[in-house]
């Protein structure tokens, strides 16, 4: 695995933190970000039995980041700004927003890629009980916009 998907691990890692079982939050129990749904996929991928998400190791996380988000979201292929961008928003809302903010952007313009995102957080916060991730979404994206300017 290459040093740009490294760095981008490690900045996912850092906003994704430790296991967290909010209630509010869609996506379930996860553990560094890896939803145990997500996890139990890619178990079942291997031919392994299903384990708590409490217990995912740090390598099984690197390669669920990498073959289900980093290469499912062309980040390879991508320029290390986009690279960046496409990743943690793959982790963050899915892959298949990816494409969507790639086209608001032209291709060609980060700035355009983290607007985009920063309005579908915005439009998110107003369904149910969504408003309470808003502050910490937008922390992130501005992280983000800072982290991409270092590449």
């Amino acid at each position: 695995m290459d040093k740009l998907f490294k760095k981008a691990l490690a900045f996912v890692l850092k906003w994704e933190g430790g296991y967290v079982n909010n209630p509010y939050d869609k996506g379930g129990a996860t553990n560094k970000g890896i939803t145990q749904n997500t996890y139990n996929a890619w178990l079942k991928s291997c031919g392994l039995a299903q384990k708590d998400v409490k217990n995912i190791t740090n390598e099984e996380v690197e390669q669920i980041y990498y073959k289900n988000y980093w290469l499912k979201a062309g980040c390879d292929k991508m320029s290390p700004h986009f690279a960046l961008l496409a990743f943690d928003t793959a982790v963050n809302m899915g892959a298949a927003r990816v494409n969507p903010f790639l086209k608001a952007a032209c291709y060609k313009y980060p700035e355009k890629f983290i607007a985009a995102r920063r309005a579908k957080y915005i439009e998110f916060s107003k369904y149910g009980n969504q408003k309470i991730f808003l502050q910490g979404w937008l922390n992130r994206l501005n992280d983000l916009e800072k982290t991409i300017q270092t590449l």
